[in-house]
């Protein structure tokens, strides 16, 4: 990310709050464009509005990577000050802060309560892709910005181990959960648009005592246990990968309580009770 300010302009006889308001919509929809993330805080300096914001990567308030409502309510910010925002990049290393998806060997979606990055991670290890540089629908866009803040908001309750604490990890844990299968079909939505296999990502933190290095897809059922010691490898290096099912996770980290294990494990679908008719 790259600390930046944006230079919005003077009152030009206008209300202060209704200019703040106005900023304040536009730079939502910045961020569910995928150009900025994180905090931000807007001030008046020199009776100027400004927002100091952490941009996804250098040009990411280029026209081109604003979104259709982004580039209408610029206008409207246009009309407002009566110029176009300035933009000043504060960062002296805005040059090595993101990357894009050509040349990836595979995607994957994963963040946590603490990332502000895009959740659009490559499997060669290198920077996340923004999401305004996915060639996808704004709405899409949109999915994903959605999916990353809800995703936030359950591992922040897990990490905080409260009473929801194991009601959240069924949403991180498991293939089938509301949140895993959002997550799922957004990658299905960056494949398609980009043709490179795209991946979710599934928490794994309780683990088996015996067999878990050995324990199957949760999507399917079949091995997909990677070959090879992967100690000391770096995230994007699974322990886990299935193909079929785009799904990819680690191996458990504690052992503390067995039924605890099986939150996010393979469950066989249960035959069919109806009766044949003769």
């Amino acid at each position: 990310m790259i600390l930046a300010n944006i230079t919005f302009g003077t009152l030009r006889g206008r209300n202060r709050d209704e200019l703040e308001d106005a900023v304040e919509t536009y730079l939502a929809l910045l961020s569910k464009g995928g150009q900025i993330c994180g905090e931000r805080f807007l001030t008046w300096t020199k009776g100027r509005l400004n927002a100091h914001v952490l941009l996804a990567a250098p040009q990411a308030m280029s026209q081109k990577s604003h979104t259709e409502w982004g580039r209408k309510n610029l206008a409207q910010i246009i009309t407002l000050f009566g110029r176009e925002p300035v933009l000043k990049i504060l960062d002296d290393d805005a040059g090595k802060t993101s990357s894009g998806w050509r040349g990836a060997p595979s995607l994957y979606l994963f963040t946590n309560f603490i990332d502000w990055y895009s959740p659009v991670c490559r499997g060669d290890g290198k920077r996340p892709v923004p999401l305004f540089a996915l060639p996808v629908t704004d709405r899409i866009k949109e999915g994903l910005y959605g999916w990353q803040r809800e995703y936030r908001a359950l591992d922040r309750i897990w990490m905080e181990s409260g009473s929801l604490e194991k009601q959240a990890y069924r949403q991180l844990a498991g293939p089938l959960s509301d949140l895993s299968e959002e997550g799922r079909r957004l990658c299905r939505e960056v494949e398609d648009a980009t043709g490179v296999p795209t991946f979710y990502y599934l928490m794994r933190y309780w683990a088996r005592s015996v067999g878990e290095e050995d324990r199957p897809c949760p999507g399917c059922g079949k091995a997909w246990r990677r070959p090879g010691d992967r100690t000391g490898k770096g995230f994007h290096d699974f322990d886990f990968s299935c193909d079929p099912c785009r799904l990819v996770s680690h191996v458990g980290k504690s052992v503390e309580g067995a039924r605890l294990a099986r939150i996010g494990e393979y469950v066989p679908p249960k035959p069919s009770s109806r009766k044949r008719k003769s």
